[in-house]
């Protein structure tokens, strides 16, 4: 791997940074909104921002600009995307490239999938999705699920319960693994398919986090009717097209980035800002030692997202390294929020809306919350048996 970054990188890098600083008010939503989720789905109004920025990233070529040439990319050269994706990230942009379910309509997408809604979520007209794969007993074992789907004509009637759903209730698609083959072996007789939220057999009940922000919804299913056509691969092996989703949800390219802002912003006020004995925080020797070991770890996350972008960036799905790097970041940052709060002593306690918080509350709401990553996506022992079994080639 080449990390090379060229003049037209740099370049790059300056344009990105002029316009997410102009059309972009990263401070206009509160901390907690612009955390390790990039933006609070609790506020309609942040999401209409987000849809008319997002437009903008893409009538500028950036949006895509990863994709394949077939698929309305440019087909950039890996250090092109990366300086593009973690200057982004870095200038606090709420997003910098399009869903992940994107990358499994590349691969096994039907003709019309991959023509109708690749080419809307390339223009930006398409950015919210409800991804339903976990269900009350079905979470880390993911292929126990029981949603049921039976065919009625040309129709598929799905019968069933989603939970965790994030931002649901602000999509208008949802991609939802469900059971097609009672009978076959548990992850044989899943099937993927492309759901309208808007279906009247479709119910959602809002799921809030530890400060009341709704984040997730459960989705219940009750007769949701839903076309053939809209089959994504083939008929009960969709548990393999959406492990390709799952890939590249983990692949975290961007935390990094996202992060080192996080230090920075922290360091600004530290640098200034005093313990309640009065020294100033920066002037500490255990808290500027605290502070390299959180930008090493940073940087040991940048090493491994470029890793996971090279193999993407080559047309692969890179599982093993992807479930890597996310068991990495998982532990990364709430260890570099919790270092950051623990710097703030007593003032630590204080969270978002408490006039007395430090930074507005920012590291002390991200230093827990952001625990909830090691659940997210696959937790912590999913990725270790990710990683022996396709990486290392250990038994099950």
């Amino acid at each position: 791997m080449d990390f090379q970054f060229t003049a037209e990188d740099q370049q790059l890098r300056q344009e990105v940074r002029n316009f997410v600083e102009s059309e972009w008010d990263a401070q206009g939503i509160d901390s907690f909104s612009n955390s390790v989720y990039s933006y609070d789905v609790h506020h309609v109004e942040d999401d209409r921002r987000i849809h008319e920025y997002t437009k903008k990233l893409a009538d500028r070529g950036w949006y895509t600009m990863h994709w394949p040439e077939e698929f309305g990319g440019t087909g950039a050269p890996l250090s092109r995307q990366l300086a593009y994706r973690e200057e982004a990230a870095y200038r606090g942009s709420p997003v910098t490239t399009p869903t992940f379910f994107a990358h499994t309509l590349m691969y096994y997408g039907q003709d019309w999938q991959k023509e109708e809604i690749l080419g809307k979520i390339a223009s930006g007209e398409l950015i919210n999705f409800s991804q339903g794969f976990s269900e009350p007993n079905a979470g880390a074992d993911l292929g126990s699920l029981q949603t049921r789907a039976v065919q009625d004509g040309d129709d598929w009637v799905i019968t069933g319960q989603k939970i965790w759903n994030t931002g649901g209730h602000m999509a208008d698609i949802g991609h939802y693994l469900v059971r097609t083959d009672p009978q076959a072996p548990k992850h044989r007789g899943i099937s993927y398919f492309i759901v309208d939220m808007h279906d009247p057999g479709i119910t959602l009940r809002p799921l809030f986090d530890a400060l009341g922000k709704q984040r997730w919804v459960e989705v219940f299913l009750d007769g949701a009717r839903v076309p053939s056509r809209n089959l994504v691969g083939e008929l009960n092996r969709g548990w393999y097209a959406a492990m390709t989703n799952m890939s590249f949800e983990r692949s975290n390219v961007e935390a990094p980035s996202y992060r080192l802002r996080d230090l920075e912003n922290f360091l600004d006020y530290a640098r200034e800002a005093r313990f309640s004995d009065g020294s100033i925080i920066l002037d500490d020797p255990i808290a500027r030692h605290v502070l390299a070991d959180a930008r090493v770890l940073i940087e040991i996350g940048r090493m491994i997202s470029y890793q996971v972008a090279w193999i993407q960036s080559k047309g692969e799905v890179p599982a093993m390294e992807s479930a890597f790097s996310k068991l990495f970041h998982d532990e990364m940052t709430p260890n570099v929020f919790g270092a950051l709060n623990r710097l703030l002593r007593e003032a630590g306690i204080f969270s978002v809306g408490d006039p007395r918080a430090p930074m507005n509350g920012y590291p002390q709401v991200n230093s827990y919350l952001s625990w909830m990553n090691r659940f997210a996506g696959g937790g912590r022992e999913i990725e270790l048996n990710i990683i022996a079994q396709r990486g290392l080639g250990l038994p099950r």
